[in-house]
């Protein structure tokens, strides 16, 4: 699976991610020297009204979320795992996404044009609406759980 959530919610789930297309919350990395960071979100008792990003132990810059803010780069390696998994997929579920943010817009077009069967779940019509080749306006926490039922699998 690839996603663009930037969450933990499918690993929760017990999904497995192959990539995180718009990066991670929890891969930390500085904001000057872009290397991965050690740090941890603190343990907050309370809500607090600010708090100081912890600093980088190479650099001294500030860390932050390893997640793609605007007007930067997705992070490479997963975005070309996402692009491969369409070439090799025999069927691709486009769930819940608009399909308006690219370059991750461009992946449910690459399978459609290699011939790979595209399916979107969407509860309204959304830019890769063109490119599926079945479209299911529903949610995801409607649709999933269908589908899964009907494969006899069911909500593990």
């Amino acid at each position: 699976m690839a996603t663009q959530n930037v969450d933990d919610l499918h690993e929760r789930a017990g999904a497995q991610v192959l990539a995180h297309v718009h990066g991670s919350l929890f891969a930390l990395r500085c904001s000057v020297c872009d290397r991965p960071s050690d740090a941890a979100y603190p343990e907050l008792a309370e809500p607090v009204g600010r708090l100081d990003p912890p600093t980088c132990t190479d650099c001294g810059g500030t860390v932050r979320p390893g997640v793609v803010w605007f007007d930067e780069a997705l992070p490479e390696a997963d975005f070309l795992a996402a692009v491969d998994a369409v070439q090799e997929a025999d069927l691709v579920l486009v769930v819940g996404t608009s399909g308006l943010v690219h370059p991750a817009a461009t992946i449910p077009h690459l399978a459609g044009a290699r011939g790979v069967p595209v399916v979107e779940v969407n509860p309204a019509p959304t830019a890769v609406s063109e490119a599926a080749d079945e479209v299911w306006r529903a949610t995801a926490a409607t649709a999933l759980p269908a589908l899964l039922e009907e494969l006899g699998g069911g909500i593990p």
